[in-house]
């Protein structure tokens, strides 16, 4: 017994050692990339909007190893504190030292400090509504909100028929691995791109991929909870979760599909199947998502057109690319403001809206995205639109601290209920929210809904619309009353060697 228990004090000294040391290490490494940040970056041509910057990397590496040594996994708060510290954190820094924006036009120097203020006013906000503490969970004890196998079939054969009937009508199966020019060129011979009402296109294309999406969640739900009652039903899941994945081949690879879509499918199935317990592999998962934006985001050009392939720049140098215009996106935003004015919900509402017709509804608007990039006599309007650029020309300051506040307690919630077991419908949200983040940040959202809108309602009304349970092919434990939402405190599940104990 002292043998042991000198064991067992040992381990836990050297868990406390760590828990003293993590902090102190990981916050001097952060300060010395910061400073190695400020002395390479802001110090060679001091700017207010240059420190500005800074203090935006800063906040984000710090929130960013908050969310990594989190009590429980934070996919949600980690994507999105990677995704702004590259995206509109380092590359500005960059911009503004070297003067040199992805789109040449006459520079706004007297709204970049604007842009940082509007920046840093989103993520303090976003990071004080994260850290407020979340009320007691709830027991979910309908049977509606439970993924079964049965609701998992029902939606892959749904996306099938969806398939079969959608893709002649958009070019066939075959020009779906080509490129994304020859797809909306098959499109436009088509005639489903006329004029700026692309409803019908949404319904024949948009819809379909989204359909798949979210099957092939519900799949990889059922195999995550073990939920299939016998071999046979395990059979017929495997032919399904096969299905699933051929579809999102087809509507979501790569080749056609744009890059947010590709890589929010491929998110949201490793967040559906995997659940990281250990502090190690969560870790790997930041520094994964870190270097995944740094890196492979421009490379992602490759599968785009051949113009891209041609304008492909590596190394530092594709920082200057409109692959990271957010930042001079806001400071068009702030440009737009000043000459126009508020919007005050317009393009929010007509994005939340996108099912609507234009035939039905000519007051409608495009996207805020191409309003801002016309403000500036861009020939190409189809550009990004950060989200809180987006909201800024919709709601002014106090719009950007009171959303992101909110988006902050969103995000808590969803990350609480990731860890949900056995996974439910609030787990399957969450792997979308997550999954799609990036994409909604990156704006605007008049372009980015569609997609995410539809994989939401059709996530709501395949899983909560009904039972799920008529042909025996689920086990007993995963439709009865739900369990308990997971607390922020499972340590000794996530800590633990041990395998999860699924009931047999």
């Amino acid at each position: 017994m002292r043998r042991t228990d000198r064991g067992t004090g040992s381990g836990m000294a050297a868990i406390v050692t760590r828990w003293r040391t993590g902090p102190v290490v990981a916050s001097a490494v952060g300060t010395i990339l910061v400073v190695v940040l400020g002395v390479t970056t802001v110090l060679p041509r001091p700017t207010v909007a240059g420190v500005l910057g800074l203090v935006v990397v800063a906040i984000c590496l710090a929130a960013l190893y908050h969310a990594t040594v989190a009590e429980s996994f934070a996919p949600v708060a980690v994507t999105f504190w990677a995704f702004v510290g590259v995206w509109v954190g380092f590359a500005p820094l960059l911009q503004i030292r070297d003067r040199r924006l992805p789109w040449p036009d006459l520079p706004l120097y007297q709204h970049y400090v604007t842009a940082q203020v509007i920046l840093i006013l989103a993520v303090t906000a976003y990071w004080a509504g994260y850290a407020r503490r979340l009320p007691a969970p709830r027991k979910l004890s309908s049977g509606r909100l439970q993924v079964t196998v049965e609701k998992a079939i029902v939606l892959t054969g749904l996306a099938l028929v969806m398939a079969v009937v959608c893709l002649p009508r958009t070019g066939g199966l075959a020009v779906r691995f080509t490129s994304r020019d020859e797809l909306q060129r098959a499109i436009e011979q088509a005639g489903l791109r006329g004029g700026q009402d692309l409803a019908l296109l949404g319904l024949l294309s948009t819809l379909p991929a989204a359909i798949s999406v979210v099957a092939l969640i519900l799949c990889l739900l059922c195999w995550r909870n073990r939920a299939y009652a016998d071999a046979g039903a395990r059979l017929v899941l495997a032919a399904a979760t096969a299905v699933a994945v051929a579809l999102n081949l087809v509507y979501n690879n790569p080749l056609t599909a744009n890059r947010f879509s590709s890589f929010s499918v491929m998110l949201a199935a490793g967040l559906a199947l995997v659940r990281l317990r250990r502090q190690r592999w969560r870790t790997l998962f930041s520094v994964g998502m870190l270097l995944g934006l740094a890196v492979l985001y421009p490379l992602a050009n490759l599968f785009r057109n051949d113009r891209s392939r041609g304008n492909l720049r590596l190394g530092l140098d594709a920082y200057y690319t409109w692959d990271f215009d957010g930042f001079q996106q806001t400071v068009n935003a702030a440009f737009y403001v000043d000459s126009q004015g508020h919007t005050w919900g317009h393009h929010l509402i007509s994005a939340l809206f996108f099912w609507v017709p234009r035939s039905l509804w000519e007051g409608k608007a495009i996207p805020a995205g191409n309003v801002v990039a016309d403000s500036r006599g861009y020939e190409f309007q189809n550009l990004a639109l950060p989200f809180w650029a987006e909201v800024f020309v919709e709601f002014s300051f106090v719009g950007v601290v009171v959303l992101f506040f909110c988006y902050g307690k969103l995000a808590r919630r969803l990350d609480r209920a990731l860890n949900t077991s056995p996974a439910n419908l609030p787990v399957a949200l969450a792997v979308i929210f997550a999954a799609c983040q990036i994409g909604l940040l990156r704006g605007p959202l008049g372009a980015q809904i569609p997609f995410v809108g539809a994989a939401f309602v059709v996530l709501l009304v395949g899983v909560f619309g009904w039972r799920g349970r008529v042909w025996g092919l689920t086990r007993p434990e995963e439709v009865g009353p739900a369990a308990t939402e997971s607390s922020d405190t499972e340590s000794s599940d996530r800590e633990s060697s041990d395998p999860v104990q699924v009931p047999r």
